[in-house]
């Protein structure tokens, strides 16, 4: 499959996931669909930390989107760990499990409107290729343990050369 179908087919079952979610009452239906939330969300990142956003880095200087794309992922991963301690909590999931998709919505829109177009331009017929990988990759990241950790150790270093590499 294109990466970038990918992405896209992940960004809506994501979204899907999130209206579910903030509709949910305490129990095991919330706790099980964000369990799901999670493990994709986080198997989601470590594909376009990994694979994706260095790919395109190296194929054109998409520094500042791509090193954006890092921190936004940062970000997502402490709100989604808040989010899942107030799974019990009525009204603080309902405020902590909305600010995160309103994060998510903005991440998706930027990779929309700026590393996509980008990645299309410069990687073309490997965008394939690309994909394959990156669901090989996906479903290994959904049964780790806890890919967050690593990718929150990688983030800083990560984003930084994004960052070198549009410079160069």
């Amino acid at each position: 499959m294109n990466a970038i179908d990918l992405l896209e087919k992940q960004h809506k079952e994501t979204l899907d996931l999130f209206e579910m979610l903030e509709k949910s009452k305490p129990g095991a239906t919330r706790k099980q669909a964000f369990a799901k939330l999670k493990s994709s969300l986080l198997a989601h990142m470590v594909i376009e930390e990994e694979i994706f956003y260095p790919a395109v880095s190296a194929a054109q200087s998409a520094g500042e989107p791509v090193a954006e794309g890092y921190e936004e992922h940062t970000g997502a991963r402490g709100a989604l760990e808040r989010a899942g301690k107030a799974l019990a909590d009525e009204e603080l999931f309902g405020v902590r499990i909305g600010v995160l998709a309103e994060m998510v919505k903005h991440h998706i829109k930027e990779e929309r409107g700026e590393i996509f177009p980008r990645a299309r331009k410069a990687l073309g017929g490997e965008l394939e290729e690309l994909g394959d990988e990156m669901e090989a990759r996906f479903e290994k990241a959904v049964k780790a343990a806890s890919p967050a950790a690593k990718l929150n150790r990688m983030s800083t270093q990560r984003a930084r050369a994004a960052l070198e590499n549009a410079g160069a």
